[in-house]
């Protein structure tokens, strides 16, 4: 063995007899379970046979399928909450899940039949594609040449061989108007995109897309949302979720216009990266209303209880799931002109199951004041009753399709999920309302992560660290709060003291909550 083999095994062997990392953070009030009941048949024992081989939380399972199911319906359906009260079924979904809870697992078998389409789609018109393609080439170059030949007339020279620029301009017009254009194809799925990025691809796209990650820090920390970008981003998300047409003008930049589009967000995150997004432009999230669209959840964690299961996840259980979702995207969206600009028939609910949304949306705004129960995330209770029309509408059309009326018992499953979501927005924001110290150890952590030091010294901290640790009474509070939790080691050396970061948390990876 040499000693550079010596060495690896030796700090492999101390590395191993760390103890683990301890949450710094805990969430006090009991988690109630998931309303599995409320989903229909397919969608709830495609989660239930899925959730017992992965062994996942049930509810991370389920705010999977439940972002598939949007993505599948959200083009072919609006719902009417009554006459003037009518909008998009789409979807915001915000998982936040510890690195190792097999949230891609289950975030990708949920939605693999979405994806799968998609392949399909663009093999099949690949030949459609590459004809438009050579059709656009050569409108081009006859159009480059009719304008040679207009520059060419407008010089004089060799004005006699042409036709007059009349003439001429009046063959580039009729030339417009057929111009051919490239058939707009699937792309559903988006993630790392800065906000003008995004909406380009938005408004020129197909029409029906998502904004999918199952690593919330691509989204969260990478270019959309950085702080230039922060609050385009969130009014773009807004705009989209409320339906609305967004229009941008440029004098230096390309135009456009978003109309007809819908898009569903699906992110699962680590804590750490909440409270980034809570933080970031002065608490903007939650002042625009941005947070408060989404249905949060924090499931309880099964880790440590997960003995292997030899359980078959193609069985008809995920069939059955999958075949609805395809044959959902394979129904023609109801779209008008070359832009596919979506114009989807209204879904409204019967008499009872109005009634039944009613007591529901009043029951909840009688605990919004500053005394009710949902005072302290009033924004998010104000949106959960239209949240709960939305997923009364997506569990409709993925048993039913476009037609009909929704009757109260899926109303009812809808305000289930929907009241389950708002208890869940309650209990994650009461612990995200970190003390200083806590925010602080959080900050620490990252900047060691993203600086790539895998230790570093109080001194390093001080001179080199993020502005708010360079105070000592913060850097020492943060670091003994970590010291205890076990997310830093402390070692004594020649040099003076270090602080060493935990192997589980080098590598970039997140701090835990």
């Amino acid at each position: 063995m040499t000693a550079r083999t010596a060495k690896t095994f030796i700090d492999a062997a101390h590395d191993a007899a760390l103890p683990d990392p301890e949450p710094l953070i805990a969430l006090d009030d009991i988690q109630k379970p998931y309303p599995m009941d409320a989903l229909p048949p397919v969608m709830r024992d495609a989660v239930c046979t899925y959730q017992q081989y992965g062994q996942q939380p049930p509810s991370l399972v389920a705010c999977s399928a439940l972002a598939a199911a949007s993505l599948a319906t959200q083009g072919l359906v609006n719902i009417a909450r009554d006459r003037h009260l009518i909008g998009p079924v789409s979807l915001n979904i915000a998982v936040i899940a510890e690195s190792g809870e097999r949230k891609t697992s289950a975030d990708r078998r949920m939605a693999r039949a979405i994806r799968q389409w998609t392949e399909q789609y663009l093999a099949d018109h690949a030949g459609e594609v590459k004809t438009a393609k050579g059709h656009i080439a050569a409108y081009e170059a006859e159009r480059d040449g009719l304008l040679m030949k207009i520059k060419t007339a407008s010089g004089g020279k060799d004005r006699g061989k042409l036709p007059d620029i009349a003439e001429l301009k009046s063959m580039l017009e009729a030339l417009d108007r057929n111009a051919p254009v490239e058939p707009i194809m699937p792309i559903l799925f988006y993630e790392d995109n800065s906000p003008e990025a995004l909406a380009q691809y938005i408004a020129a796209g197909w029409p029906s897309s998502s904004l999918w990650s199952d690593e919330g820090g691509l989204v969260i920390g990478g270019r959309g949302m950085g702080d230039d970008s922060m609050m385009r981003y969130l009014a773009l998300l807004n705009r989209m979720w409320d339906g609305n047409p967004f229009e941008r003008r440029r004098t230096t930049a390309k135009s456009f216009v978003i109309k007809g589009r819908r898009l569903t967000c699906s992110i699962m995150m680590q804590h750490v990266v909440l409270c980034r997004l809570l933080d970031a432009s002065g608490g903007a999230s939650r002042g625009l209303g941005f947070l408060a669209r989404f249905l949060l959840a924090w499931p309880e964690s099964t880790m440590g209880s997960r003995l292997y299961r030899d359980i078959n996840i193609d069985d008809q259980e995920m069939l059955s799931w999958d075949r609805r979702l395809t044959e959902l995207l394979s129904l023609p969206l109801p779209t008008d002109g070359e832009n596919m600009a979506l114009n989807p028939p209204v879904i409204s609910l019967s008499d009872t199951a109005k009634r039944e949304w009613i007591a529901f949306h009043d029951s909840v705004e009688k605990e919004l004041g500053c005394l009710g129960e949902f005072g302290d995330v009033s924004d998010f209770a104000a949106k959960t009753a239209e949240n709960a029309s939305r997923l009364a509408g997506i569990l409709w059309a993925f048993q039913y399709g476009a037609t009909g009326e929704i009757d109260i018992k899926t109303m009812q499953a809808g305000a289930a999920i929907a009241s389950w979501h708002l208890n869940e927005a309650k209990r994650i924001l009461g612990a995200t309302a970190v003390p200083q110290a806590v925010a602080d150890a959080m900050l620490l952590i990252h900047w060691m992560q993203q600086t790539g030091r895998s230790e570093v010294s109080p001194r390093d901290i001080l001179n080199k660290g993020v502005s708010r640790l360079r105070k000592k009474e913060r850097r020492d509070a943060a670091a003994k709060l970590l010291l205890e939790k076990h997310h830093l080691f402390e070692s004594h050396q020649s040099g003076g003291t270090t602080w060493k970061l935990h192997p589980q948390l080098a590598g970039g990876k997140h701090v835990e909550p």
